[in-house]
């Protein structure tokens, strides 16, 4: 098992340069950089020709692309350092991770979404392998199906007028919508506040998690039947145990195997959809700082965005090997 860990581990590092360096590159290969808009008022106002020349030696901007690549991925590697913002004239790193910032607010959506999608989607998915009949299985993809057509913007757009006309208006006004109500803002955590922060949560694991938790109850649902059929369920039910211990017991931890391995097939999804939320809802995710800093072209934070979308990704990837292999002993020898 450890030998293969190490080699999951080495080639999740191989893979997080490559994604470092298409990260630099998609950025870079955008017309024009953050200075382009100085060259266009030294145009017009007859301004000193030589200051885009040195506002951009100043960040290394004249240096062919692999001389910045390595000059930004070392101080990455090394200090920690990811650079520069052009706008706000700080560093790139204890911007983007400070305390209540884009990357804890995206973290907390999408993975209490992720997490409800999974404990929810599991039960139910295991549950509804009990029908088998045909009209069941037609009630059950009539009911799914429509759930993975819809796109998370529409769907999002349905949540808004439904809060706004049944629940609060004030919950989908720019500015007041956020992980708390706007009355809690700067207040302690209570009672009250926790159920503020759930209320505000639970649109958003709808139209983050539901594609999420119709894939998991689909494949679990199509995974169970296979498990349930099989010689040893039918061996331990001749010994006579009940069907729930059968399902829960027996049959469920060999039908979450394939379940574990779209583990990170199911993470772009979330992201995307953290995307939507962050701008239909007005929630300063990492998703709207992204388009925010990539329409003005500031490189180095709009890089480290991709980055953490892609190390992201990486990183579930290998938990989703790893828990493959806790999961399942006979993979650590295939």
């Amino acid at each position: 098992m450890m030998g293969f860990l190490i080699k999951r581990v080495l080639f999740s590092i191989f893979v997080f340069v490559c994604v470092s360096w298409v990260a630099f590159f998609i950025i870079w290969l955008m017309p024009g950089d953050f200075y382009t808009r100085v060259d266009f008022m030294v145009a017009r106002f007859g301004l000193d020709p030589e200051l885009p020349a040195m506002l951009r030696a100043q960040h290394a901007l004249d240096k062919p692309a692999i001389v910045q690549f390595w000059i930004w991925f070392t101080g990455v590697i090394t200090r920690g350092d990811f650079g520069v913002s052009f706008i706000t004239n700080g560093p790139v790193g204890p911007f983007i991770f400070r305390r209540g910032g884009p990357v804890g607010i995206s973290l907390i959506v999408s993975g209490t979404s992720f997490l409800v999608a999974w404990l929810v989607g599991i039960p139910f998915g295991v549950l509804s392998s009990r029908f088998r009949s045909r009209y069941s299985q037609t009630v059950f993809y009539i009911l799914t199906t429509p759930w993975l057509s819809i796109p998370s913007f529409v769907l999002g757009g349905l949540v808004q007028w439904f809060i706004y006309k049944f629940i609060d208006p004030l919950m989908v006004g720019s500015g007041l919508y956020g992980l708390c109500g706007w009355r809690f803002e700067g207040a302690p955590m209570s009672c009250a506040k926790f159920g503020s922060c759930l209320l505000h949560l639970l649109p958003l694991w709808i139209i983050v998690g539901m594609p999420i938790f119709i894939t998991v109850v689909r494949h679990m649902r199509s995974s169970m039947r296979d498990v349930m059929g099989s010689n040893y369920m039918m061996v331990a039910r001749g010994k006579g145990l009940g069907e729930f211990r059968l399902m829960f017991r027996h049959a469920l931890r060999n039908a979450a195997n394939p379940l574990i391995s779209i583990f990170g097939v199911l993470l772009p999804t979330l992201l995307m959809n953290t995307i939507v939320v962050s701008e239909l809802f007005d929630i300063p995710s990492f998703g709207r700082f992204l388009l925010h800093y990539v329409s003005y072209q500031d490189q180095h934070v709009a890089t480290a965005a991709l980055l953490f979308y892609g190390t992201f990704l990486v990183a579930g990837n290998l938990i989703s090997d790893v828990l493959l292999v806790v999961s399942d002993p006979r993979i650590r020898y295939s």
